[in-house]
């Protein structure tokens, strides 16, 4: 008898205990009627407007918390990750400083009317490793644009010469001459399609060969960068389809450098003239018997 007592007391105090635990967690999980949890995430935001091309650093901007349903773009949540990058497009006073506004945060996002200012056209050209720096330029850099292009010497046809109307024949040996020359200067770039500072696709299967697992191989990137009608009739020219690649080559520079540098081009009479490259001679040989 006394330890059917026992052990019905012992049932009580159990069932006790799980009453206790259950009150405590409904108790917790209600917190009267209309009662929400509030949640904010911080977000910075611009102290003073900040134009294109102004360094984006912690002294002008501001945390403030927001509802994650506020957040505009990709969110920075602390003023030291701001590097002094370039603003790509204007960031009003009181507007939030994405990730975006500074070349950064999710492709699907990138604005490009949003970064030209008035007169400014949006203008695209192709380039590989060699062209495009290893592909390491990014919105808000500032570059020049080097051609290079094989063009055929020609001279007058032996039966026009002194006639009034010459025609002309390639010479022989010169049907490929190089020559290159600097065609534009301080292009404000806007887009890049791929850089090698951010990952690709971070769960794709390496390449054979490839040495960073995080990233795919790269063969080509669009870079498109601001300028005008005549800018891009000249890249126009100088790429003949879409799929020319390598003969215009990005120059990157400081962003607060404007100076516009006068330059000649290279073709190789320059070079010989100018820098002074040796022509080759033919070396005659006599052999003994001949």
């Amino acid at each position: 008898m006394k330890r059917s007592n026992r052990l019905v007391i012992l049932v009580g105090v159990l069932l006790a205990v799980v009453a206790f635990v259950g009150i405590v967690v409904l108790l917790g999980n209600n917190k009267g009627p209309g009662t929400v949890e509030k949640t904010t995430v911080d977000v910075l935001v611009a102290k003073v407007d900040i134009a294109i091309g102004d360094s984006v650093t912690p002294d002008k901007v501001e945390v403030k918390p927001v509802s994650p349903d506020q957040v505009s773009g990709t969110r920075f949540g602390d003023p030291s990750q701001l590097t002094g990058t370039p603003a790509i497009f204007p960031i009003p006073k009181g507007t939030q400083v994405s990730q975006e506004a500074v070349g950064r945060g999710a492709t699907g996002a990138v604005c490009i009317t949003c970064q030209l200012q008035p007169g400014e056209k949006a203008i695209a050209f192709q380039v590989d490793p060699v062209t495009g720096l290893d592909f390491l330029i990014q919105p808000g850099d500032h570059i020049d644009i080097v051609f290079r292009s094989e063009i055929a010497v020609l001279q007058p046809t032996a039966d026009s010469a002194g006639s009034g109307s010459p025609r002309f024949e390639p010479i022989i040996g010169l049907e490929a001459a190089p020559t290159v020359k600097t065609l534009l200067q301080n292009k404000r770039v806007l887009y890049v399609s791929a850089t090698k500072n951010q990952p690709l696709n971070p769960n794709a299967t390496p390449a054979p060969g490839a040495t960073d697992a995080t990233t795919n191989p790269i063969a080509s990137v669009v870079v498109i960068f601001a300028g005008s009608d005549s800018d891009a009739e000249l890249i126009k020219f100088a790429q003949t389809d879409n799929t020319v690649i390598g003969k215009l080559s990005t120059i990157l520079r400081n962003t607060k450098d404007e100076a516009q540098e006068t330059t000649t081009g290279i073709t190789l009479k320059i070079l010989v003239e100018t820098f002074g490259i040796p022509i080759p001679e033919i070396i005659q040989v006599s052999v003994p018997g001949q």
